[in-house]
Protein backbone atom coordinates (compact mmCIF):
# COMPACT_ATOMS: atom_id res chain seq x y z
CA UNK A 1 0.00 0.00 0.00
CA UNK A 2 0.76 3.32 -0.86
CA UNK A 3 0.21 6.42 1.04
CA UNK A 4 0.66 9.85 -0.04
CA UNK A 5 -0.30 13.10 2.39
CA UNK A 6 -0.72 16.55 1.39
CA UNK A 7 -1.36 18.94 4.07
CA UNK A 8 -2.64 21.84 3.10
CA UNK A 9 -0.81 24.54 5.17
CA UNK A 10 2.66 24.29 5.87
CA UNK A 11 3.97 23.99 9.64
CA UNK A 12 6.21 26.69 8.96
CA UNK A 13 3.69 28.99 7.56
CA UNK A 14 1.04 28.53 10.23
CA UNK A 15 3.61 28.45 13.21
CA UNK A 16 4.16 32.34 14.33
CA UNK A 17 7.63 33.72 15.42
CA UNK A 18 8.88 33.07 19.00
CA UNK A 19 11.21 30.44 21.32
CA UNK A 20 11.43 26.61 21.36
CA UNK A 21 11.57 26.73 25.12
CA UNK A 22 8.22 26.78 26.21
CA UNK A 23 7.57 23.61 23.16
CA UNK A 24 10.35 21.32 24.81
CA UNK A 25 8.04 19.82 27.30
CA UNK A 26 5.74 18.07 25.55
CA UNK A 27 6.55 14.35 26.32
CA UNK A 28 6.49 13.42 22.33
CA UNK A 29 8.90 16.06 21.28
CA UNK A 30 11.63 13.89 22.13
CA UNK A 31 13.21 11.50 19.75
CA UNK A 32 12.94 7.91 20.48
CA UNK A 33 9.55 8.39 22.54
CA UNK A 34 6.72 6.57 22.74
CA UNK A 35 3.53 6.70 24.16
CA UNK A 36 0.89 3.82 23.49
CA UNK A 37 -2.96 3.75 23.37
CA UNK A 38 -5.79 1.45 23.71
CA UNK A 39 -8.83 1.82 21.89
CA UNK A 40 -11.83 0.67 24.06
CA UNK A 41 -15.66 0.19 22.73
CA UNK A 42 -18.77 1.34 24.22
CA UNK A 43 -18.66 -1.41 27.14
CA UNK A 44 -14.94 -0.99 27.85
CA UNK A 45 -14.00 -4.11 25.79
CA UNK A 46 -10.05 -3.70 24.15
CA UNK A 47 -10.18 -3.65 20.51
CA UNK A 48 -6.49 -2.85 19.50
CA UNK A 49 -3.44 -0.53 20.61
CA UNK A 50 -2.08 2.24 19.24
CA UNK A 51 1.31 3.30 18.96
CA UNK A 52 2.91 6.80 18.94
CA UNK A 53 6.84 6.77 18.28
CA UNK A 54 8.91 10.32 17.56
CA UNK A 55 11.28 9.63 14.71
CA UNK A 56 12.55 12.84 14.20
CA UNK A 57 12.94 16.31 15.86
CA UNK A 58 14.32 19.28 14.60
CA UNK A 59 14.25 22.94 16.15
CA UNK A 60 13.74 25.86 13.35
CA UNK A 61 13.81 29.25 13.39
CA UNK A 62 12.92 28.78 17.21
CA UNK A 63 10.54 26.44 17.20
CA UNK A 64 10.15 22.49 16.58
CA UNK A 65 9.02 20.20 13.85
CA UNK A 66 8.25 16.41 14.70
CA UNK A 67 7.79 13.85 13.04
CA UNK A 68 5.75 10.62 14.03
CA UNK A 69 5.34 7.15 13.11
CA UNK A 70 2.11 5.35 14.39
CA UNK A 71 1.28 1.43 14.09
CA UNK A 72 -1.79 -0.10 14.57
CA UNK A 73 -1.77 -3.68 16.89
CA UNK A 74 -4.28 -5.88 17.36
CA UNK A 75 -4.80 -7.38 20.62
CA UNK A 76 -1.95 -10.41 20.00
CA UNK A 77 0.46 -7.34 19.10
CA UNK A 78 0.19 -8.10 15.27
CA UNK A 79 0.78 -5.14 13.43
CA UNK A 80 -2.40 -4.12 11.54
CA UNK A 81 -1.23 -0.83 9.64
CA UNK A 82 1.13 2.25 10.23
CA UNK A 83 1.60 5.22 8.73
CA UNK A 84 3.39 8.88 9.64
CA UNK A 85 2.11 12.31 10.50
CA UNK A 86 4.00 15.51 11.34
CA UNK A 87 3.15 18.29 14.44
CA UNK A 88 5.00 21.32 15.48
CA UNK A 89 5.19 24.21 18.13
CA UNK A 90 5.67 27.54 17.88
CA UNK A 91 5.43 31.04 20.06
CA UNK A 92 3.12 29.18 22.04
CA UNK A 93 0.74 27.52 19.40
CA UNK A 94 0.98 23.77 19.12
CA UNK A 95 -0.02 22.41 15.46
CA UNK A 96 -0.49 18.40 14.47
CA UNK A 97 -1.86 16.98 11.12
CA UNK A 98 -5.54 15.49 11.13
CA UNK A 99 -4.33 12.01 10.47
CA UNK A 100 -3.01 11.99 14.37
CA UNK A 101 -7.44 11.98 15.05
CA UNK A 102 -8.89 9.57 12.21
CA UNK A 103 -9.39 5.93 12.73
CA UNK A 104 -6.46 3.67 12.12
CA UNK A 105 -8.99 0.89 12.13
CA UNK A 106 -10.69 2.29 9.03
CA UNK A 107 -7.32 2.72 7.54
CA UNK A 108 -6.40 -0.75 8.09
CA UNK A 109 -9.23 -2.00 6.17
CA UNK A 110 -7.46 -1.32 2.83
CA UNK A 111 -4.10 -2.52 3.73
CA UNK A 112 -3.31 -4.14 0.51
CA UNK A 113 -0.13 -3.74 -1.93
CA UNK A 114 -2.42 -2.28 -4.77
CA UNK A 115 -4.05 0.18 -2.61
CA UNK A 116 -2.51 3.83 -2.70
CA UNK A 117 -3.95 6.26 -0.02
CA UNK A 118 -4.32 9.83 -1.05
CA UNK A 119 -4.49 11.83 2.29
CA UNK A 120 -5.61 15.58 1.95
CA UNK A 121 -6.22 17.27 5.29
CA UNK A 122 -5.35 20.30 7.45
CA UNK A 123 -3.13 21.00 10.74
CA UNK A 124 -5.37 21.20 13.75
CA UNK A 125 -4.02 23.86 16.16
CA UNK A 126 -3.78 24.34 19.93
CA UNK A 127 -2.44 27.48 21.80
CA UNK A 128 0.17 25.74 24.28
CA UNK A 129 -1.76 27.36 27.08
CA UNK A 130 -5.23 26.59 26.74
CA UNK A 131 -7.49 28.62 29.09
CA UNK A 132 -11.49 27.44 30.15
CA UNK A 133 -13.55 29.09 27.61
CA UNK A 134 -11.18 29.16 24.33
CA UNK A 135 -12.55 28.33 21.08
CA UNK A 136 -10.26 26.49 19.06
CA UNK A 137 -9.55 26.64 15.17
CA UNK A 138 -11.75 23.74 12.84
CA UNK A 139 -10.07 20.66 11.59
CA UNK A 140 -10.52 18.32 8.71
CA UNK A 141 -8.80 15.66 6.72
CA UNK A 142 -10.03 13.73 3.61
CA UNK A 143 -8.71 10.26 2.36
CA UNK A 144 -9.20 8.86 -1.13
CA UNK A 145 -8.49 4.66 -1.35
CA UNK A 146 -7.50 4.26 -4.70
CA UNK A 147 -6.82 1.10 -6.77
CA UNK A 148 -5.54 1.39 -10.39
CA UNK A 149 -5.95 5.18 -10.44
CA UNK A 150 -9.77 4.73 -9.17
CA UNK A 151 -10.86 5.60 -6.14
CA UNK A 152 -12.89 2.89 -4.63
CA UNK A 153 -13.78 4.91 -1.61
CA UNK A 154 -13.62 8.53 -0.12
CA UNK A 155 -13.08 8.68 3.89
CA UNK A 156 -13.96 12.35 5.24
CA UNK A 157 -13.64 13.49 9.24
CA UNK A 158 -14.82 17.05 10.33
CA UNK A 159 -14.16 18.49 13.93
CA UNK A 160 -15.77 21.68 14.71
CA UNK A 161 -17.16 23.83 17.95
CA UNK A 162 -14.06 22.95 19.77
CA UNK A 163 -14.05 24.87 23.03
CA UNK A 164 -11.82 24.41 26.34
CA UNK A 165 -13.39 23.34 29.94
CA UNK A 166 -11.83 23.33 32.73
CA UNK A 167 -9.53 21.17 34.24
CA UNK A 168 -10.36 17.67 35.31
CA UNK A 169 -8.31 14.63 36.89
CA UNK A 170 -8.06 11.69 35.31
CA UNK A 171 -6.16 8.45 35.62
CA UNK A 172 -5.31 5.89 32.95
CA UNK A 173 -3.17 2.44 33.10
CA UNK A 174 -0.16 5.08 32.33
CA UNK A 175 -1.00 7.08 35.64
CA UNK A 176 -2.75 10.22 37.05
CA UNK A 177 -2.53 13.25 35.29
CA UNK A 178 -4.31 16.94 35.49
CA UNK A 179 -5.48 17.92 32.12
CA UNK A 180 -7.05 20.51 30.37
CA UNK A 181 -10.18 18.91 28.44
CA UNK A 182 -11.99 19.85 25.39
CA UNK A 183 -15.17 19.18 23.35
CA UNK A 184 -16.30 19.16 19.98
CA UNK A 185 -18.73 18.25 17.49
CA UNK A 186 -17.51 15.77 14.84
CA UNK A 187 -18.68 14.47 11.05
CA UNK A 188 -16.98 11.98 9.01
CA UNK A 189 -18.02 9.87 6.56
CA UNK A 190 -17.08 6.49 4.93
CA UNK A 191 -18.44 6.31 1.54
CA UNK A 192 -22.31 7.17 1.69
CA UNK A 193 -22.27 6.24 5.26
CA UNK A 194 -22.31 9.64 7.27
CA UNK A 195 -22.14 10.05 11.20
CA UNK A 196 -22.39 12.85 13.23
CA UNK A 197 -21.49 13.02 17.01
CA UNK A 198 -19.40 14.88 19.58
CA UNK A 199 -16.11 14.20 21.69
CA UNK A 200 -14.33 15.19 24.99
CA UNK A 201 -10.35 14.94 25.05
CA UNK A 202 -8.25 16.02 28.31
CA UNK A 203 -5.20 16.80 27.23
CA UNK A 204 -1.80 16.53 29.55
CA UNK A 205 0.17 19.84 29.37
CA UNK A 206 -2.32 21.19 26.68
CA UNK A 207 -0.68 18.97 23.83
CA UNK A 208 -0.17 15.07 24.19
CA UNK A 209 -3.69 13.40 24.33
CA UNK A 210 -4.71 11.50 27.54
CA UNK A 211 -7.87 10.10 27.02
CA UNK A 212 -10.61 10.70 24.08
CA UNK A 213 -14.34 9.77 24.11
CA UNK A 214 -16.79 9.57 21.26
CA UNK A 215 -20.51 10.26 21.59
CA UNK A 216 -23.24 9.29 18.55
CA UNK A 217 -25.71 12.62 18.41
CA UNK A 218 -27.65 11.18 20.82
CA UNK A 219 -25.19 11.48 23.08
CA UNK A 220 -24.33 8.02 23.96
CA UNK A 221 -20.80 6.55 24.20
CA UNK A 222 -19.54 5.04 20.80
CA UNK A 223 -16.26 3.95 22.48
CA UNK A 224 -12.91 5.59 23.71
CA UNK A 225 -9.23 5.93 23.13
CA UNK A 226 -7.08 6.22 25.92
CA UNK A 227 -3.16 6.24 26.72
CA UNK A 228 -1.98 3.39 28.10
CA UNK A 229 1.96 3.51 28.65
CA UNK A 230 4.72 6.33 28.39
CA UNK A 231 8.14 5.19 26.96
Amino acid sequence: MKIRSIIVICFLLVLSIGEAQECKSAIFFKEGSVLTYTDYNKKGRAKNTNSHETTKVIFVDGGIVAEFKTTLYDLKGKEQFSSNYGAGCKNGLFTVDMLRFFDMGKLSEHNDDDIELKIDGSVISFPVEMNAGDELEDGDITIKVNKNDFTLVTMTFDVFNRKVHENEEITTAAGTFDCQVVTFDFESKFGILKIRGSGKEWYLDDKAVVRSESYNKKGKLIGYHELTKIE
